[in-house]
């Protein structure tokens, strides 16, 4: 026994060293790692839903608004609503389906709304989009939402446009009772008169440490730097974390149906990374729930476990702090001294 055993630890650790001398590759599917507990933050919730459709008011868009359902959404019970804002390109709701339905099955209606990926559209012409297609879906489902609760997320092209999603919907009156926005790797914003937006607003800015297309310094420059007045916000930095296989920190972090992109496999860092403190975030911001507090502002920094021959391991926690970290070395292909180079006739600072 003594024999097989020592065998069988000179075989790990021979395994261990040529995983280390060989490319590690990204770590498919949620299988390997632990997962948020069914009724946790960042886990499934008891709720149905259902996905609603409707006709684009701008016959210009690439496609028709979803809206995902819980089945406790009634005239009766009316649920907070979160605007999801897409990354360029990302019109299919396919690209963050599991993100939606996760957060929907815990209670809350989520709104998706594309824009167009044309590149001689402005972007007025985009936000102009975005915002209608979040318009006609409350007027559409007043009924059964709660617009004095809402939040606003969103990935890179979208997560820009967050903010001035946010302004617009305070204009209109909504976020009364609770406001959030959660920002994930976010390209320039083109809002204007960031001031309105509420000091009691809650804001999560993310970035992942290797994304190689949005430089972080856009983060920190044309949102952290431009709401100041916000007095409850963290910046949050996912980096990588590898064993046999590599959990990414690049730019798709935040995509959870691949679709063709290799970068965009659904892995424990959406249910880590993004779904737990998206759900804990609203849950904070709509209850004040001071645990809800702490998992999505990352005083609980969890990010789970390895399965597998060394399970038990902790992958590389959350950070989170109050002032923006950066990655200096990365080379990424959208600079933040470059941003009139693509102004389209939007006003650049």
């Amino acid at each position: 026994m003594k024999k097989l055993a020592l065998l069988l630890i000179l075989a790990i650790l021979s395994l261990n060293a040529a995983t280390a001398h060989a490319q590690i590759v990204q770590c498919r599917g949620l299988k390997t790692t632990t997962l948020p507990l069914s009724g946790d933050y960042g886990g499934f919730g008891q709720f149905t839903v259902t996905r609603q459709t409707i006709a684009n008011p701008d016959p210009n868009a690439p496609a028709p608004i979803s809206v995902f359902v819980p089945g406790n959404a009634t005239a009766q019970n009316k649920v907070p609503v979160v605007f999801f804002a897409h990354g360029f390109g990302g019109t299919s709701y396919q690209f963050y389906e599991t993100l939606m339905r996760q957060l929907a099955s815990n209670g809350y209606i989520v709104v998706f709304s594309p824009y167009t990926a044309s590149l001689f559209a402005s972007h007025t012409v985009r936000y102009n989009q975005l915002w209608n297609g979040f318009l006609v879906a409350v007027q559409q489902n007043a009924a059964i939402m709660d617009t004095t609760k809402i939040g606003f997320a969103g990935h890179s092209y979208g997560a820009g446009a967050t903010p001035e999603m946010a302004r617009r919907g305070v204009a209109q009156g909504w976020g009364n009772n609770g406001l959030f926005m959660f920002i994930m790797a976010p390209w320039y914003n083109w809002g204007a008169n960031m001031e309105q937006i509420p000091a009691n607003a809650k804001m999560i800015v993310q970035v992942y440490w290797d994304d190689a297309t949005n430089q972080h310094l856009i983060g920190q420059n044309d949102v952290w730097n431009k709401l100041p007045q916000v007095t409850e916000r963290k910046w949050q930095v996912i980096r990588a974390s590898k064993t046999f296989c590599s959990l990414d920190a690049g730019h798709g972090v935040p995509v959870t149906d691949g679709l063709g992109q290799t970068e965009a496999a659904t892995d424990g860092y959406d249910a880590w990374g993004i779904w737990r403190r998206l759900h804990a975030l609203s849950v904070y911001t709509f209850t004040a729930n001071q645990t809800a507090k702490n998992v999505a502002f990352g005083v609980d920094s969890n990010m789970g476990k390895w399965r597998g021959i060394f399970g038990g391991r902790q992958i590389s926690p959350l950070e989170s702090t109050d002032a923006p970290v950066v990655n200096s070395q990365s080379s990424p292909s959208f600079l933040w001294s470059q941003k009139c180079t693509y102004a389209q006739g939007s006003p650049c600072p």
